[in-house]
């Protein structure tokens, strides 16, 4: 089996209650937003209900353009009404006007009913490489303890985008879709649009699918050119609904994106934070990089994308250019002479980063606070997947710190600490010859991590998870070599 690159988040779709949530005023952007999302492979975050300020109509204003017929049944890719086609093109200059790009040549868009956009959801998860992808992401989160052994990530995946998803663009085969409900493009629909129709014009400017190929061995940095394609559309939508959309219209658009909120509650953590990233994080990344430095600054973060989430979380990094740490491995870890035993083979490889650190502290209890200290001090790692004969997985994993001496015991204590006081983790007693070292039995095998030392890194943080601690201990020792 070929070793590659796994994604530990993934697709990123068109999400109304999503982008409501964003454009509600979202970690600092300058104006709320809302969001939709393009397929494409990443981890999770808990979706928050904040309710957004709509302007009413002041007297005099523009009234709204009506709501246009679709012309056509739900589904049908074929015509649309004469007045809907003049409606997006009028909404395809408005958005151009508010990103600065001028108006990119038309692409193929489909209105479908919510059983077609199910399945073609479906049809996007189930390439045989997403689901490749999948079977190994759920292999990490249950060994990780973030979903129960018993989940079908699959399933719960699916259920998810299911009642979330409002549209989405292909910058492969250059097609977007949008969901229709009844005959009518109302105003969910033309928020979705506006959301979809920027990323076209991304895509025109700058090829997306080129830069997402380029990056995509490295899940981390992945992620956070996801949150800067999100973030950018979130913060437009957000302006156009605000300069186009009255009060009715919005409230219409927050009610509706109040069930889909409910419909995400029974969704794993990660799950949702992974969805949600791209847009609340993203859109304040954006906003504050506008808000600086106006939007020609946007083209520069296109042409350099963030080489991290812990860019997107700490922009001044962003800004300063602060590069993560490349982190290696001891070769030879699940080699056949190797310290997990022989059997073993990598069959996935990639960087988890600060965001899917903080969102597994909070995943296993950690409050915000308390997660987001713990993780902010990342300045890089690497972790390989392995499985064995009988379909067992293990883990391996190294952190380096910015400041070694005091993040790598702060990540150490604040890990232990939540699996001390989870009823998911049962301590396990390895004696005091191993002082600094912790294991405990987890419902996805036994996870022992420590706070090693190396002449290169100073403190770095070791953790490995497999079936026995008999796999798990040699191998977070021998990541101190």
């Amino acid at each position: 089996m070929q070793t590659k690159r796994f994604s530990i988040w993934l697709l990123a779709f068109s999400a109304l209650a999503i982008t409501v949530v964003a454009c509600s005023g979202a970690g600092g952007a300058e104006t709320p937003s809302t969001s939709t999302s393009t397929p494409d492979i990443r981890p999770s975050s808990t979706v928050q209900s904040v309710s957004p300020t709509p302007q009413a109509t002041t007297p005099g204003s523009t009234p709204p353009i009506g709501t246009p017929p679709i012309g056509t049944p739900a589904g049908n890719p074929g015509e649309i009404s004469p007045e809907l086609a003049a409606f997006l093109a009028d909404v395809d200059q408005k958005m151009a006007e508010i990103r600065g790009i001028p108006v990119a040549n038309p692409v193929p868009f489909r209105f479908l009913g919510a059983e077609e956009l199910n399945a073609y959801i479906r049809e996007q998860i189930e390439d045989p490489e997403t689901v490749e992808e999948i079977v190994l992401t759920d292999a990490l989160y249950t060994l990780l303890g973030l979903i129960s052994p018993e989940a079908d990530l699959f399933e719960q995946y699916s259920a998810l985008l299911d009642s979330q998803v409002l549209g989405a663009y292909d910058p492969e085969d250059e097609e977007f879709v949008v969901l229709q409900r009844g005959d009518e493009f109302g105003p969910s629909q033309e928020f979705t649009y506006a959301h979809e129709y920027i990323h076209r014009l991304q895509d025109a400017r700058y090829g997306l699918d080129e830069i997402t190929e380029r990056l995509e061995e490295n899940g981390d940095r992945s992620l956070a050119f996801t949150a800067l394609v999100e973030g950018d559309a979130t913060t437009s939508q957000q302006a156009y609904a605000l300069q186009h959309l009255d009060f009715a219209q919005l409230s219409q658009i927050l009610a509706e994106s109040q069930g889909a909120l409910e419909n995400a509650q029974d969704t794993p953590y990660i799950l949702q934070r992974g969805l949600e990233f791209p847009y609340v994080e993203g859109a304040s990344f954006v906003g504050r990089i506008v808000a600086t430095q106006g939007l020609s600054a946007l083209d520069e973060a296109f042409a350099q994308p963030p080489d991290s989430t812990e860019q997107i979380l700490h922009i001044e990094k962003f800004l300063e250019r602060e590069l993560p740490v490349d982190v290696t491995l001891p070769e030879g870890l699940f080699g056949a002479s190797g310290p997990a035993g022989a059997g073993w083979e990598v069959v996935e490889e990639n960087v988890f980063g600060e965001f899917f650190l903080k969102t597994w502290l909070e995943a296993i209890g950690a409050a915000d606070t308390d997660a987001t200290e713990a993780a902010a001090g990342w300045g890089g790692d690497f972790v390989e997947l392995a499985v064995d004969g009988t379909g067992n997985y293990a883990l391996a994993g190294k952190i380096v710190w910015d400041d070694p001496a005091v993040d790598a015991d702060q990540f150490f204590l604040v890990l232990t600490a939540l699996m001390d006081a989870s009823p998911d983790f049962v301590p396990i007693d390895i004696g005091p010859i191993n002082l600094g070292v912790e294991a405990y039995q987890g419902s996805g095998g036994v996870i022992v991590s420590s706070t090693l030392a190396s002449e290169v890194s100073g403190k770095f943080t070791a953790f490995a998870v497999a079936p026995t601690l008999q796999t798990a201990m040699p191998l977070v020792l021998a990541l101190a070599g």
